[in-house]
């Protein structure tokens, strides 16, 4: 059996882990062991089930891989549909898998709040290039024209903010924006709550010093 499946809510998300698990050494960025991942293979999305899809069909979209993958990992923005709090769906989500054959430690669910552009958003040259910022401070420029207030983490929009940098360049796409950050982008400096669940997760199923 393969070690992992990641079932993501549409093929921006896919595209971001697609190039960060593409990265070298990838493990120690997240400070995780080494585990076998085929991103082709092991991280999906279903075009028919975005975010609101996946919150109601997850247990159904993972069925196949019951008997193929070891764990599974569901990821979705909080942002769709009915606005539920973020918990609420993780908690539904999980237990529509454990109802349908994943066990508690074989699964895990990462509700981003409130989008996936908030496990984006640094301020650093990294960003700035992908966005095509030439000013010498993203954060600097936002918090002028308040949309970053000070001492906040990330923007106070950071889906919106994001796409307003991207618009006035035809030629860029957003999934080609996102991979580039998705290559460059500091873990350590993550802060975000899902993310800190996500990358824990790894770290409690491939600990360090255990082998792939």
């Amino acid at each position: 059996m393969r070690d992992l499946v990641i079932l993501v809510a549409d093929g921006t998300m896919k595209a971001v882990f697609d190039a960060f698990f593409d990265r070298d050494r990838w493990d120690l960025r997240l400070q995780c062991g080494a585990f076998d991942l085929w991103p082709q293979e092991d991280i999906f999305h279903d075009p028919l089930h975005t975010d609101g899809g996946v919150h109601k069909s997850a247990h159904q979209l993972l069925r196949p891989y019951l008997n193929t993958h070891i764990r599974a990992i569901v990821v979705l923005d909080q942002q769709f549909g009915g606005e539920l709090p973020a918990e609420q769906v993780r908690l539904e989500i999980l237990q529509n898998l454990r109802a349908n054959g994943w066990a508690e430690d074989r699964c895990s669910v990462v509700v981003i709040d409130p989008e996936l552009e908030i496990w984006l958003w640094q301020d650093n040259a990294n960003v700035a290039q992908a966005i095509r910022f030439t000013g010498p401070s993203v954060r600097q420029h936002l918090q002028q024209v308040g949309k970053w207030p000070v001492g906040a983490a990330k923007p106070l929009d950071p889906k919106e903010t994001i796409q307003e940098f991207i618009k006035p360049h035809r030629a860029l796409k957003t999934k080609v924006v996102y991979s580039r950050i998705a290559r460059t982008v500091s873990v350590a400096r993550c802060t975000d709550p899902a993310f800190q669940l996500f990358a824990g997760t790894l770290r409690g199923w491939f600990p360090q010093g255990a082998g792939a």
